[in-house]
């Protein structure tokens, strides 16, 4: 991975450079059968520099071209008012929409214009009301298992609560089901852990460092930093470590575990000790074949959960094999973890 400089809207970010084995590792996953198939598929996403997104947009632009579709990119860089006029421009030259929605409230309008035009919408990571199929992980669930995680194996020497700063971002509904989860899970080992502060990460790490600067030079001392996802708990660490505080007492617990620094970082075993794998490779493939089914007229789940599972360095290579010295998705590991049929909160 290679680091770029900033531009005027986004911070610096880190370039994912796919594994050359990729596309074989994504040929072997059976395409769907279909009489019909969309030529030219628009993808709206909302920050497109984050390393999920950067995944994501690669892998539709792969399993695409196994269909033979051009895959169309729009980023919102996080607005609303963007993210719509987009979807207006794309329904008019695509046969097909994928969106992730920018804001938990406000994007209902796309799925009513999809419905008028005859397109078919495939919905990632957040839903929006009238949706045909939404792919994305139970995200309560996912932070309740990775809270239990957390309060089965950190314990203080002492036995006092655990003290626990929540890196989020409270503008979308499904981070703050991550954050409720994780705080849910840890207390159900240990009742009396404490939320020291929540913060907003903004998904940018450097501001996650500063926010989490300045509470914990209020605060105090923490034991357990959870973030809503590995960047932004990458810059609440840096901020901890900039407050004088010891890397060996400290527990970071993330969620995403996308891009290869994240993975580097986890094998380490050192602060990183657990994430959430989401498997943002997996949702990219399951994105492309429901649009493919949609637009061929074949059945949908309305909601097509995507499997998690707290990730600790002994379990990653059975999911993400080093090939060729590089982190390569095994996507037949990942299809074999159990999802659930139902969230617990939505």
């Amino acid at each position: 991975m290679s680091q770029t400089a900033a531009t005027e809207n986004n911070p610096p970010v880190t370039e994912y450079n796919p594994p050359p084995r990729l596309d074989a590792a994504i040929r072997a996953v059976p395409l769907v059968q279909a009489a019909r198939k969309p030529k030219k598929i628009g993808y709206l996403t909302n920050y497109s520099f984050h390393i999920w997104y950067q995944i994501v947009i690669e892998i539709l632009k792969r399993r695409g071209a196994q269909y033979g579709a051009e895959i169309v990119i729009r980023d919102a860089d996080l607005s609303v008012e963007n993210q719509l006029a987009q979807a207006r421009e794309l329904l008019a030259e695509t046969d097909a929409l994928i969106l992730t929605p920018v804001a938990t409230e406000g994007l209902e309008e796309i799925v009513a214009l999809a419905a008028e035009a005859g397109k078919p919408l495939v919905i990632e990571a957040n839903p929006v009301e009238g949706m045909a199929t939404l792919v994305a992980i139970c995200d309560y669930d996912a932070g309740y298992d990775l809270g239990v995680w957390v309060g089965e194996n950190v314990k203080k020497a002492d036995g006092a609560a655990l003290r626990i700063l929540d890196v989020g971002l409270p503008g979308l509904r499904p981070c703050l089901l991550r954050s409720e989860g994780f705080v849910d899970g840890v207390r159900s080992r240990q009742p009396e852990a404490i939320v020291v502060a929540s913060i907003n990460g903004e998904a940018t790490p450097a501001i996650a460092r500063e926010v989490a600067l300045a509470t914990l030079t209020e605060k105090g001392d923490v034991d357990v930093i959870f973030a809503m996802d590995d960047e932004t708990g990458q810059g609440a660490y840096e901020g901890y470590l900039a407050a004088g505080f010891d890397p060996e007492t400290v527990t970071v617990a993330g969620f995403g575990l996308a891009g290869e620094h994240e993975k580097e970082w986890l094998m380490k075993r050192e602060a990183l000790k657990v994430s959430a794998a989401m498997f943002p490779e997996y949702v990219g493939l399951r994105c492309v074949d429901g649009v493919v089914r949609l637009y061929d007229g074949q059945p949908v789940s309305t909601r097509d959960v995507i499997p998690t599972v707290p990730m600790t360095a002994a379990m990653l290579e059975k999911y993400y094999p080093r090939e060729d010295g590089v982190w390569t998705p095994d996507f037949a590991a990942i299809a074999a973890l159990p999802a659930k049929g139902d969230c617990t909160k939505v």
